[in-house]
């Protein structure tokens, strides 16, 4: 029998469990391949939803779904958290000490969030990348009156490269609904060199900002925040701090000695196949967790999911695979409550800029945040 394990059951992890149980349905049913993703978690959150939580939450129906209405009959799920890789050994060793076999692995486990790197994390700055996060700053929001608003990415990468311009976008409309603008400045920072690395994006980004009146200053590398101030190659007085904190690899690729310094995992930029001492070839990262220069996004990992599980497929019932990831992404862009844009790109082709943001681009945002459950537990 041939045995496929996914470590993480998020976006990656379960479209590239489900697509796997659909291409490969009958020779899971006649017992020659089995698929297991290592889960430790009951319930999976939808990530992009926390964007919405300090204006609208969305429905916990969206926001929340357990993992068994996720995951195809065909796939097992082991509920324990994944101990140890290893590559040499083709094995996963689980934190009660059980092993399992693969002949084929892949890494779906994801970035952490770092909200240790500075103190004073729900007092002194909030932040939209966890879910408690984003309610502390919906209740910071409600109690703001005015003043100063900072914004800041204070290291690169992180989940979501757009997602602090689409919160700019929301705080905009909520400051205006309010009353609040004319009493309002808002200040966004970022360490890297630029709004955005595609080069048209980055024009649409800094003219949108102009156009909210938004100041930006690139190239701030924060060294602290403090309660009322951030510090970085000036210090700037705010009464309210959003920061997206550091973020890096998982505990368990740290451990196994197969990231890079920050713990992301190195992969073939076409195959995804995992590039590290022992690797076999048969072992492959997807979505957040690798190294790859795409942002790490729901929509890259589901692309990618595709790709893995084609040629896990192909290998197992042809003996070979030329499926390879042109470096496709797509993102969209909130440009505030009502409307939205688009942009997209791949490793050949940049992206272009983006068309005029309108209420049918947010709709189809709309269309993605209450269809993926759906989508994903469809395989497709």
């Amino acid at each position: 029998m041939k045995s496929v394990v996914i470590i993480g059951g998020g976006v990656g992890g379960l479209f590239t469990a489900n697509k796997l149980a659909s291409k490969l349905s009958a020779e899971i049913r006649r017992g020659e391949v089995s698929v297991t993703v290592v889960e430790p978690q009951d319930r999976q959150v939808y990530q992009p939803g926390f964007l919405y939580v300090p204006f609208k939450e969305l429905t916990p129906d969206v926001m929340f779904k357990p993992v068994s209405k996720l995951v195809s009959p065909l796939v097992k799920v082991e509920r324990e958290p994944a101990a140890k890789i290893d590559l040499s050994a083709k094995k996963i060793v689980l934190q009660s000490g059980k092993e399992l076999k693969y002949d084929y692995l892949i890494v779906a486990t994801g970035a952490v969030v770092k909200t240790g790197s500075y103190p004073g994390f729900g007092e002194a700055w909030h932040t939209l990348w966890t879910y408690e996060g984003a309610k502390r700053l919906r209740e910071a929001l409600r109690r703001f009156n005015g003043g100063t608003i900072v914004v800041s990415v204070t290291s690169t990468p992180y989940k979501c490269p757009v997602a602090p311009y689409e919160f700019l976008g929301l705080l905009n409309d909520y400051l205006m609904a309010t009353g609040l603008r004319a009493k309002t400045k808002v200040i966004f920072t970022t360490v890297a060199p630029h709004l955005h690395a595609q080069p048209q994006v980055n024009k649409f980004l800094e003219e949108i900002m102009r156009m909210w009146g938004f100041d930006y200053k690139t190239k701030f590398q924060v060294n602290a925040i403090e309660p009322g101030k951030i510090s970085g190659p000036e210090e700037i007085k705010a009464d309210l701090i959003m920061a997206v904190p550091p973020h890096g690899g998982s505990e368990v690729v740290t451990k196994s000695g197969i990231g890079d310094q920050a713990g992301w995992v190195p992969v073939d930029r076409h195959t995804l196949q995992i590039q590290a001492q022992g690797a076999t070839g048969a072992e492959y990262a997807i979505g957040d967790a690798t190294n790859l220069p795409v942002p790490k996004a729901g929509s890259v990992a589901h692309f990618q999911s595709e790709i893995v599980s084609s040629r896990i497929a192909e290998e197992i019932q042809l003996g070979y695979s030329d499926t390879e990831y042109d470096g496709r992404v797509i993102c969209f862009i909130l440009t505030g409550f009502e409307e939205a844009t688009v942009v997209s790109w791949n490793y050949e082709n940049p992206a272009k800029y983006p068309p005029p943001p309108s209420r049918f681009f947010n709709r189809l945002k709309d269309m993605t945040n209450y269809s993926i459950w759906s989508v994903m537990r469809c395989g497709l």
